[in-house]
């Protein structure tokens, strides 16, 4: 597999020395549009704030020491290797990866991100990761997890049967909690992300009753709504009940239950269908 690490540092570093006027336009033809496919594909608009991006306009001194944050931690050498480490463990298992992966690591708004407290990431198409973060002390530790995360969806949707149309609440469950649950497999149960720690052992046991009862549910839009929950993005979910980010929680304690029955590691479950997951988990039992 062919891996490829976009040089946003020294893309963001000849923003910088451009009129602000001229920046959108280069920042789309230069930053974003290798990832023209993946926009395409998930019919998304190629924009800044769309991805959760810190303004390229007036963030100057906020752009360049991000820049030195992410040099420093050698964030672009440690995203090729945690590609190549991620991918190990289905070379192991045999499983069939996309024969190449562009990966782009982009500046993300403090602001925009801080529900996920500062780190985000897209992998869903295969071939294509972005992975958006503010740096500092929490999120620069948990970039390799973020990776490994959104790597496994490339891996996954490149294998997995995936209809949007009728799409089951429990396949989406399975989805993100083999992502999170590769993530922790490769790099420690304390680098999982906020969409699985941040909710408490009350609102868990509360998304986990009432996810249970739906796990047949069909259709996208409407298992995301169990997947966000309270989720600004998604707000006709709020009357379900159901935290924010709840479905993510779920999913993934939903895998760690099945792992612990299985003895086994989580590439070796990319072709179990999510719904049988799910069921054979216990978790919603």
């Amino acid at each position: 597999m062919q891996i490829q690490i976009q040089n946003t540092c020294d893309q963001y570093k000849k923003l910088l020395t451009l009129p602000e006027k001229k920046r959108e336009s280069c920042f789309n033809s230069e930053l974003l549009n290798p990832f023209a496919p993946a926009f395409e594909r998930l019919n998304m608009p190629m924009s800044a704030e769309m991805l959760g991006c810190i303004p390229i306009t007036g963030s100057d001194v906020e752009i360049s020491k991000m820049l030195l944050l992410l040099e420093k931690a050698d964030a672009w050498n440690e995203a090729y290797q945690a590609i190549e480490n991620a991918a190990k463990s289905f070379e192991k298992a045999g499983v069939t990866m996309p024969d190449s992966v562009q990966v782009g690591i982009f500046l993300g708004s403090p602001l925009l991100l801080a529900q996920t407290q500062g780190y985000s990431g897209m992998g869903s198409v295969p071939g294509y990761i972005q992975i958006i973060i503010a740096p500092n002390d929490y999120t620069l530790p948990r970039l390799n997890s973020c990776i490994a995360h959104e790597f496994h969806h490339n891996v996954y949707f490149y294998n997995a049967k995936w209809n949007f149309m009728n799409v089951t609440v429990g396949k989406y469950l399975a989805v993100e909690g083999l992502a999170e649950s590769f993530a922790a497999e490769l790099y420690g149960k304390k680098f999982i992300g906020p969409w699985v720690t941040g909710i408490s052992e009350e609102d868990l046991e509360k998304s986990r009753k009432i996810i249970g009862n739906n796990l047949a549910v069909q259709g996208f839009m409407e298992a995301r709504k169990y997947m966000y929950g309270n989720h600004p993005m998604v707000p006709e979910a709020k009357e379900l009940g159901i935290p924010f980010c709840g479905g993510y929680a779920a999913g993934y304690h939903a895998v760690q239950a099945y792992l612990q029955k299985a003895g086994t590691s989580v590439a070796d479950l990319t072709n179990l269908d999510g719904d049988e997951l799910m069921r054979a988990s216990g978790y919603f039992d």
